[in-house]
């Protein structure tokens, strides 16, 4: 349990006596909580009134945010089964830093990290997205068949029952036609996929996806390309040198721990250097900003490689033993000289020389990219170049570089489908992912939605799920996402809000926030983590939590594994029928915890200060160079010689890689092809990208796709700031008040050249839309460049969001990068018109 240390004002963790009192005190915030929503009431201020509704009342519940994909830990407060307050939980690292060692300094079991956790602008206004008027409330049938953009749907109230009923037999009829690959879903990256997956294979069809192919599969490719990671984490805090290209932590904050551990590193003197065409709150922080025209920080990237191979300057001990592919990358990048790339990518040539040369002879250093870069068509080479310096200055898993994660958290368990949901998973998904060579497994919504829209593919889909997700403003194109979701027989959408995606729907099914249901979330830090999301007060409207829904359409449909047995009414764990659904979930979320590193129950990790189960064993650094076990030798499968150097290692015969022979020892090594960091990457000579064309071995720099010309001179840039999630919080007035619209932001000498003034109505267009902004002139951009943040512009939601701000989905087309599928969100140009 949780109670006030009033002197220090910071909640204190009191472990009960015994397992099952602690497990009863963790639980006991969720108890009560049985009001279907927030009261307003006059707050008394004397002590009577703290009593009542202050710090000290009702019970402080441990839990996980999920305003974003950051996940942070949380404490709310719940007084009374009404949600009174969001704050940081000081017992989750995620709140404090990715580094073991400096989480650990000064940490108390009773009091958490030394300094207390943070929590971002979105994780404190969660309870508005809770408490929102508008979110939807009982289950939606349209009635109108009209599904083009602006129809009113006119919306028929229906039961659960009703709707679970009509969806289930729905989905019967294709899966006994042979047809239930016909199925696409979609979901939210973060939350509970585990489930949907599972129904998904047991179902039949090969068609799950989720958002992270909408945001940094490039990254991940260049990553996994290069060092056989897809997620390294820059260790800010113990480095000294810093070069970010495309990446504003600070204010996107992909995690709330990042501007902590990034402004601690500048007070104890890192020296950082930003990449970005705009002046983000990162780079304002920055000791120099590097105003780079958009998608050229690869040639940025190769340049500083030629200096610092020029000059001798990189680890030389690191390159010869744990790389491959040197001598080809130094013959390529030969003639990638500074002045070759100021001209590409507008930095002078004499700056180029310095950051490099300061880059290579600063001790440790990093080097990261994240979606600026990344979001471009040729984003995943640019990544790759970036991703090669830190190779040759010697900065991947050693403190204060790029660190391999240890991501040991919950493990799902793999289901086994039945005869009839195994036929039709045979059938290519419906996405063609495998004509993207470094594709990921989030999938590719673009090509699914092109695909659909034009009648193309290898098969017409008859139905979709859509849960959490606004694909008519979150991908590029939305003229091509309305006209696919049109075609489908039937569309599910389950959200909290009537969002533009859900406008198309046949069927609305209330979601539920992550204050009403359950999730576990292994952290996105360098040592094993892993947080809790729970219920801290019950669903609002009585609805079920969207997993309870997946599991009632299974029960509906029956459907069973290999063995004959329904899944989703036997517990996971207990192996017994469960009728209570969220008992049930609770069992299959035990299954996961027990068989994964945490090795406890459900009720177990509640009972844990913070409701976080954190490996007490922290950061591992160099752990290429780990000798392997013997226990890991024991079954292990040689794919070559044992002795040779560059053997392949792996678990069985059949089972993953776990390391490679070199130096004559079986060593983890980097899990690419090689075993080696790969300056170069021979296999992917074999490949041809999703356009057909051979994909180039080294990390070329090749113009993106679509460049200025006379007609549509300006390049069109987004980002992502904290004061808004995509475009989840637009109908969130805290939120609001920080920020209320997007205006399109015009460097001085641009908007003189046009004659536009500050707050001016303009018309941006290029070929394919037109959307109206009012322009902010400012020094922030580079004069080549317009930009705004992403998420406005919406024409449903909410009454806050609708007409508030600017779209820039329909002046893009959908398409992806023809490497990983990410898709393009930055890469646009248009003209300037007066309104």
């Amino acid at each position: 349990m949780y109670v006030l240390d009033e002197k220090l004002g910071r909640r204190k963790f009191l472990k009960v006596a015994g397992t099952g009192a602690a497990v009863a005190a963790a639980s006991a915030g969720a108890a009560g909580c049985t009001s279907v929503g927030s009261r307003e009431h006059a707050l008394a201020i004397d002590l009577a009134g703290a009593k009542q509704w202050g710090r000290g009342a009702g019970e402080w519940v441990a839990s996980c945010c999920n305003m974003c994909g950051g996940q942070s830990g949380i404490m709310v407060h719940v007084v009374n089964g009404v949600v009174e307050k969001i704050e940081p939980n000081h017992w989750n690292p995620n709140n404090y830093s990715n580094i073991s060692t400096d989480f650990f300094n000064g940490y108390t079991e009773e009091y958490g990290c030394a300094e207390g956790g943070a929590l971002c602008p979105k994780g404190n206004a969660g309870i508005v997205q809770l408490y929102d008027p508008d979110r939807v409330k009982r289950p939606l049938k349209r009635t109108n068949p009209d599904k083009s953009v602006g129809a009113d749907p006119m919306w028929k109230e229906i039961s659960w029952d009703q709707a679970l009923d009509e969806i289930a037999a729905k989905m019967k009829a294709l899966r006994d036609a042979g047809e239930a690959h016909k199925l696409i879903w979609f979901s939210e990256d973060h939350s509970f996929t585990h489930i949907q997956q599972d129904f998904c294979k047991l179902y039949g069809t090969p068609n799950y996806s989720n958002h992270s192919n909408l945001c940094d599969v490039a990254r991940k490719a260049s990553f996994r390309a290069v060092m056989g990671d897809e997620r390294p984490l820059a260790d800010f805090v113990q480095s000294k040198y810093i070069v970010l290209f495309g990446w504003n932590p600070t204010s996107a904050i992909k995690w709330v721990y990042l501007p902590r551990i990034l402004t601690r590193a500048i007070e104890r003197g890192a020296r950082l250097v930003v990449v970005d065409p705009y002046l983000s709150d990162t780079a304002v922080k920055a000791h120099e900003w590097l105003a780079v025209r958009p998608s050229t920080d690869g040639a940025l990237a190769l340049a500083m490689g030629h200096v610092i191979i020029r000059d001798g300057l990189y680890d030389k001990g690191f390159v010869a033993k744990w790389t491959t592919g040197f001598e080809e990358y130094a013959a390529y990048v030969k003639d990638k000289t500074p002045e070759w790339a100021e001209k590409i990518t507008s930095i002078k040539a004499k700056t180029i020389e310095r950051i490099a040369r300061d880059l290579a002879t600063t001790k440790p250093a990093l080097v990261d990219v994240w979606s600026g870069p990344g979001q471009h068509s040729n984003g995943v080479q640019g990544g790759r170049a970036v991703a090669a310096l830190n190779a040759l200055i010697g900065s991947y898993d050693r403190p204060g570089t790029m660190i391999i994660p240890d991501k040991r958290g919950n493990k799902h368990a793999e289901v086994h489908p039945d005869d009839t949901a195994a036929a039709t998973l045979k059938q290519p998904r419906f996405d063609e992912l495998t004509k993207y060579p470094l594709g990921h497994g989030s999938g590719v919504y673009t090509h699914s939605f092109t695909n659909l829209a034009e009648g193309k593919g290898p098969y017409q889909p008859k139905m979709g799920v859509i849960i959490f997700q606004n694909v008519m403003m979150s991908v590029p194109g939305n003229q091509t996402i309305a006209k696919a979701l049109a075609k489908l027989e039937t569309l599910v959408v389950i959200d909290t809000m009537l969002s533009e995606t859900a406008m198309m729907a046949d069927y609305v099914l209330p979601g539920t926030t992550y204050l009403e249901r359950y999730d576990l979330n292994s952290h996105w830090v360098t040592w094993p983590v892993l947080g809790l999301r729970q219920p801290v007060v019950q669903p609002l409207f009585g609805q079920p939590a969207e997993y309870e829904v997946v599991a009632t359409l299974g029960r509906r449909l029956g459907l069973k594994d290999r063995d004959g047995k329904e899944f989703f009414r036997n517990g996971p764990l207990s192996g017994e029928p469960i009728q209570n659904l969220t008992a049930w979930y609770e069992d299959y979320l035990s299954n996961e915890l027990k068989h994964g590193a945490p090795k406890l129950t459900l009720a177990e990790l509640k009972a844990l200060p913070g409701a976080v189960w954190v490996d007490r064993k922290g950061t591992r650094f160099e752990k290429y160079a780990e000798a392997l076990k013997p226990q890991q030798l024991k079954d292990a499968f040689f794919e070559g010689d044992p002795k040779a150097e560059g053997t392949a290692i792996y678990e069985d015969q059949k089972g993953k890689r776990i390391g490679t022979v070199i130096g004559g020892k079986p060593v983890r090594g980097f899990m690419t092809r090689s075993g080696r960091v790969e300056f170069s990457s021979k296999w992917l000579a074999e490949k041809t990208d999703a356009n057909g064309k051979p994909v180039d071995p080294l990390p070329v720099y090749e113009p993106r796709e679509w460049q200025p010309s006379k007609d549509y001179p300006l390049y069109l840039i987004n980002w992502k700031e904290a004061s808004h999630t995509h475009t989840r919080t637009q109908n969130n007035p805290w939120l609001l008040e920080i920020k209320p619209e997007n205006p399109l932001t015009i460097n001085p000498a641009t908007a003189a050249r046009l004659e536009l003034a500050d707050g001016q109505a303009v018309w941006v267009e290029s070929p394919y839309g037109r959307v109206r902004a009012r322009v902010k002139v400012t020094t922030r951009i580079h004069p080549e460049v317009v930009g705004l943040q992403h998420g406005f512009g919406h024409t449903a939601l909410g009454r806050l969001a609708r007409g508030r701000g600017t779209t820039d989905s329909p002046l893009r087309p959908t398409k992806s990068d023809p490497l990983s599928g990410q898709a393009m969100h930055k890469e646009a140009c248009v003209r300037i018109v007066k309104v």
